[in-house]
């Protein structure tokens, strides 16, 4: 990996045109304010060609920290007055005339403008008093709404940014302290971002997230997590002290003790043991509910040691220049304001901070991890952190640093992302330095969009003054404009450094990466992932121009395209990412492969990455076929590098148009080397497609038919393009061997190469069929396939969708008397035997069966096996049955098997009376049984009796169906009981006999 590149960040440095020395700066996103002694605020608008003066005007105190917020356009300052700290923010400041004697208005925070303020002229530069109970620490702006929030010693005030109008024309900022925050840290500096809070002391990071609980009761957590007191209590006070550390305090004063460090990240953070708690100050929603709704969830802890390395020189270790940075993206709303601002919406925020020798950024959005620690080669002064890169200031020089917010945030943006569609670096990718820039006594630093301001002051005497100012400038050629005369001889410098355009450090970053491209691959695609990441940031600044887009958009494929070619030609793990590159790139795949010729003789160069890429678009992208010339360079290249791979780019649809005799040549070499079923498939396309019968049949009587279905399974594309278009050797084997098609395709079902539904859709447009077709005509080859994954498969779900079609495609063709296009494979006792969903056919069905004149279908056979199973439900197939005629044997059974399974033997024994009485002692025999056996001498045996009475005791079948009954039922009852079941008026004769034997089995038992 490459540590320092050198590439220089900066195109052009120029002196801002500041009349007095200043003690402080700070920036907006195009203002630069300069804060002299004296009170005075210089500001600057800070443009490509410089920094051309605004306005002037005075603070009411000596500043003695100062933030902006561009949202709202107002400045904040913690002044001194008579030593007494208090908080001022400063509106209207861009209306402040040149000569400095404005008008101004001062009112209290919260107080509404009333008369004479109402009406004045809009030019007067306003104040606003924010009175605090305790001295301000810190103040810091949320980039986001604008809103303010202080720090004091122990506690964090939150104000409200609230825009309004005067009059209903003039536009009003107002604040409205809506939370405090009390936290047992003694606060150093505070950051706040879109709810996000940041706080650090001298060695302590705390990061919260502020929740809106809406189900208060379920959501309400106590703001003091820990039940036991934490180690770090003893900074807070005497009372909170541990035992062992007091005891050791009064007999070992000389000693320090230092608590050991601690991270705690995401959920664990809540561990951390510091106190917190809120008060709700505002005027919205009553302040006890809204107390109660608002939670402060700690999300990122981190504790330090002192560095003890530095313990005998005069510096002190503490945490400074805390920074949260969000990215945002555009949104399609408007704001409801008046300023017309398209709303911002934040997708990933960071958090930095850093201490003398070392700097951390975190990522505190989506997720919460550490993505880089920086080590400085001297003492930080101060950072400030930008999406592109972090600058750090030291005493005599400028530090830039590579960062990962944009890896973080492409990723929260685009879930595409790590994917074989898109790519980005990772966020672990090891950070690098850019070129150093020696300056003399720095002091300050702050950033506005695309430029650095440096605050620098030479500690030197008067005659070196000059000399040493010169020595530190860099070296690169620059534009400097000529400062004021009064500032000629003082030590001194406003420095404004415009960053260098994107594209142009990014051309510059590739143009230095090319010396490790033979040497080291690895620092070679490192420094291709600096550029792809620093492009990837500017890409995503929702107020990128029009024109600026379009070239970091070239700029970015073509450095996709970079990175692909490394990825693809290097031996590297991550091989697979030349995918997604060369798809970022924006080349068309016939410009990709059009690159293979410049290899032709070297076989070598055609690494693992691209070989991933171009297997992966032959097998699985590209729909359009290759022209001749094309794919026989593709097939060239396989030849070259992976022979075996040779009959899996045959069958992808794309290359179609390759050389025949070629293909069949390189078939024939491969199969000396590696016989195999696949190859032998193979083979047998090529052969189908010259049209050659020959060859075609010895390829396919090579393997038994089961040793073929392995080949089938290795290599879909054989039998199927896109997952539902038939092939050339599936239609002959459709024609030829339905069977093995069959076959072949259940086992690419088990093997999940398909799925059910585009088989349906295959066995369809194979036999020309629409994929709205009737039931009754579905081809006979996919109920083949039904019947065959039936017997396959055990899932439930699978079996129940199968089971319902089989019945609908049976029924439909029963109902209108079709029959298959084709032999099916398998007859119902087939089914049977093979089927545990297929079982036997009651004897009453077959006797039902046997009334018709005509010979029972074989779909009406195999309806009435399913029916006769229980694998189905029933329920589901009742709609179904109005389908079938009422005067025919196939509905009279149908209907008779649904109305047994449903437990309707009484009406089904009505209506075999009816309509087949000869099948209804075999009904009575198979279904009378056990709990239903009473139905014979209740429901059976008075039937008969009733319709053999008059004119029905012609019909020999009901006599004989009665005399069985008798049979039956004597051989069940007592004597007595069967006596009073046989008719008053009956002939003796007829019904003696059974009687009689009734009475001699019940005399014997």
């Amino acid at each position: 990996m490459v540590r320092v590149y050198d590439c220089h960040p900066f195109s052009s440095q120029q002196i801002v045109p500041a009349e007095h020395e200043p003690d402080s700066i700070c920036c907006g996103r195009d203002t630069l304010f300069v804060l002299s002694p004296g009170c005075k605020v210089a500001t600057f608008s800070v443009a490509h060609n410089g920094c051309e003066p605004i306005c002037t005007f005075s603070t009411l105190g000596k500043v003695q920290k100062i933030t902006y917020s561009d949202r709202g356009s107002y400045l904040a300052a913690i002044e001194e007055n008579n030593k007494v700290l208090s908080l001022r923010v400063y509106l209207n400041w861009r209306r402040c005339q040149a000569s400095e004697i404005s008008r101004v208005s001062i009112r209290m925070v919260g107080h509404a403008l009333q008369a004479p303020f109402i009406g004045a002229p809009k030019d007067q530069l306003e104040i606003i008093e924010v009175p605090l109970s305790e001295p301000p620490v810190s103040i810091a702006c949320c980039p986001v709404k604008g809103d303010l929030i202080v720090g004091c010693q122990n506690k964090v005030v939150l104000f409200r940014l609230k825009e309004g109008l005067a009059d209903g024309e003039s536009p009003v900022l107002d604040f409205e302290r809506f939370l405090i925050v009390h936290v047992a840290l003694e606060l150093l500096e505070v950051a706040f971002c879109n709810g996000c809070l940041a706080l650090v002391s001298a060695l302590e990071v705390l990061v919260l997230k502020l929740h809106n609980v809406q189900d208060m009761e379920s959501e309400r957590q106590p703001q003091i997590p820990p039940k036991v007191l934490p180690p770090n209590k003893e900074m807070y006070g005497e009372d909170n002290k541990p035992a062992e550390a007091d005891s050791l305090s009064q007999g070992q004063d000389d000693f320090v003790l230092f608590q050991g460090p601690l991270e705690l990240l995401g959920e664990d953070a809540s561990g951390s043991g510091v106190m917190i708690s809120l008060e709700c100050t505002g005027t919205e929603g009553l302040n006890t509910e809204l107390q109660d709704c608002l939670h402060f969830q700690p999300i990122l802890y981190r504790r330090f040691t002192p560095d003890l390395s530095h313990i005998y020189l005069d510096e002190k270790t503490s945490l400074h220049s805390l920074q949260l940075l969000p990215i945002f993206a555009t949104g399609d709303s408007e704001s409801s304001g008046s300023t017309g601002r398209k709303e911002k919406r934040t997708i990933s925020l960071f958090c930095f901070f850093s201490l003398p020798h070392k700097g951390y950024l975190y990522s505190v959005g989506n997720m919460v991890q550490e993505l880089s620690a920086y080590s400085y080669p001297e003492k930080a002064n101060q950072a400030v952190l930008s999406s592109q890169l972090l600058h750090v200031i030291t005493r005599n020089h400028l530090l830039c640093y590579s960062v990962r917010c944009s890896a973080v945030a492409a990723r929260d943006v685009d879930p595409e992302i790590d994917t074989n569609n898109k790519a980005c670096p990772p966020f672990f990718l090891p950070v690098s330095a850019l070129r150093m820039q020696l300056f003399i006594g720095l002091r300050a630093v702050c950033h506005s969009r695309n430029h650095l301001i440096l605050l620098a002051k030479a500690e030197v005497k008067a005659p070196d003054r000059q000399t040493e100012s010169k020595k530190g400038l860099p070296q690169r050629s620059r534009t400097v404009n000529n400062a004021p005369p009064a500032t000629a001889n003082c030590g001194w410098n406003l420095y404004c450094l415009q960053v260098i355009p994107t594209v142009q450090l990014c051309r510059e970053m590739v143009e230095y990466s090319l010396k490790y491209k033979t040497c080291s691959p690895q620092s070679y695609v490192h420094l291709l992932s600096e550029a792809h990441l620093i492009l990837k940031a500017a890409l995503l600044d929702p107020d990128l121009g029009q024109s600026d887009s379009k070239e970091l958009l070239s700029a970015f494929r073509e450095n996709c395209l970079q990175l692909g070619d490394c990825f693809s030609q290097f031996e590297v793990d991550d091989f697979h990412f030349t995918l997604p590159y060369y798809k970022m790139s924006g080349k068309s795949l016939s410009d990709l492969i059009s690159r293979i010729p410049l290899w032709e003789n070297e076989p070598q160069k055609f690494g693992k990455g691209f070989m991933y890429f171009l297997k992966h678009l032959v097998y699985e992208e590209i729909e359009d076929p290759f022209s001749a010339e094309m794919a026989n360079q593709v097939l060239q290249v396989f030849k070259l590098t992976e022979p075996t791979q040779i009959p899996h780019a045959l069958c992808s649809p794309c290359m179609r148009n390759v050389c025949l005799r070629t293909a069949w040549d390189h078939l024939e070499r491969l199969d000396s080397i590696r016989q195999s079923p696949l190859v032998s498939l193979t083979k047998a396309t090529v052969a189908l497609r010259i049209e050659d019968q020959q060859k075609y049949h010895m390829a396919m009587r090579r393997y038994p038919e089961m040793r073929l279905v392995s080949g089938f399974v290795e290599e879909p594309n054989l039998v199927r393009h896109h997952g539902v278009v038939a092939t050339d050797l599936s239609r002959e084997l459709e024609r030829t061997q339905p069977g093995l098609l069959v076959v072949a395709f259940v086992a690419l079902l088990k093997s999940y190469k398909i799925t059910l539904e585009e088989a349906d859709l295959f066995f369809k447009g194979l036999c020309g069929r629409g994929n709205k077709i009737d039931e009754a005509e579905t081809p006979q080859v996919l109920v083949d396939f039904w019947e065959a994954t039936l017997i396959s498969f055990t899932e439930e779900v699978v079996i129940e969708g199968l089971l319902m079609k089989l019945v609908l495609v049976y029924l439909q063709r029963t109902a209108r008397k079709l029959n298959p296009d084709q032999k099916p494979l398998k007859t119902v006792e087939e089914l049977i035997n093979s089927c545990c969903h297929f079982k036997k056919i009651y004897p009453w069905i077959h006797i039902i069966n046997a009334s018709s004149s005509q010979l029972p279908s074989e779909d009406l056979q195999k309806l009435q096996s399913i029916l006769c199973g229980s694998s189905i439900d029933i329920t589901s197939v009742l709609h179904l049955l109005q389908q079938l005629p009422d005067d025919d044997a196939a509905g009279l059974s149908i209907r008779a098997l649904c109305d047994t399974r449903l437990g309707k033997c009484e009406q089904v024994t009505d209506l075999l009376l009816d309509r087949c009485p000869e099948a209804l002692l075999s009904f009575a025999s198979c279904e009378m049984q056990q709990g239903n056996q009473p139905l014979w001498w209740k429901k059976l045996l008075p039937e008969l009796c009733e319709r053999t009475r008059g004119p029905g005791g012609e019909n020999q079948i009901l006599v004989s169906s009665l005399q069985e009954t008798l049979a039956v039922v004597a051989s069940v009852l007592p004597p007595l009981d069967f006596l009073r079941l046989l008719p008053d008026d009956g002939t003796a004769s007829f019904f003696l006999p059974h009687l009689l034997e009734c009475s001699r089995k019940n005399s014997i038992s």
